[in-house]
């Protein structure tokens, strides 16, 4: 995997995602916050829905580019999503395998930001889903 530093703008973007957090934060309901930037600089955030049944929940990522789609936006550049660790910090956690296939679905050369705050990378969401079904 080839991690690539970030860009000014993508610090913007995992603060945006953080000030969502920090704003909608609610312990067992929204516990994961997500931005996403488009191709052409507009920022998007959600926020990640526990539902009582599991398989209703959706991811902060999900509800991110739900919010760019009411926009009419579909093509993105990147995307970061960001939750409280055990101990307090922060952690910029890997999509999981449903929020791989959909970012991939609108575009394969979307970048994925991970890490930790202090530490980011980013990596295209093609080398998180390498074999992706066309």
């Amino acid at each position: 995997m080839r991690k690539t530093g970030l860009t000014t703008e993508d610090h913007t973007l995992i603060a945006a995602a953080r000030e969502t957090f920090d704003r909608l934060y609610v312990k067992d309901k929204h516990e994961v916050a997500a931005a996403l930037r488009t191709r052409g600089g507009k920022v998007y955030t959600g926020i990640h829905i526990e539902a009582s049944v599991g398989f209703a929940d959706v991811c902060g990522e999900v509800s991110a580019i739900c919010h760019a789609l009411a926009h009419g936006e579909r093509d993105y550049e990147a995307i970061v999503a960001i939750w409280r660790t055990e101990d307090g910090g922060f952690e910029l956690p890997s999509p999981c395998g449903r929020c791989r296939e959909l970012i991939s679905d609108f575009g394969k050369d979307t970048w994925v930001i991970m890490g930790t705050p202090e530490h980011p990378f980013k990596v295209r969401i093609s080398e998180l889903l390498p074999l992706k079904n066309d």
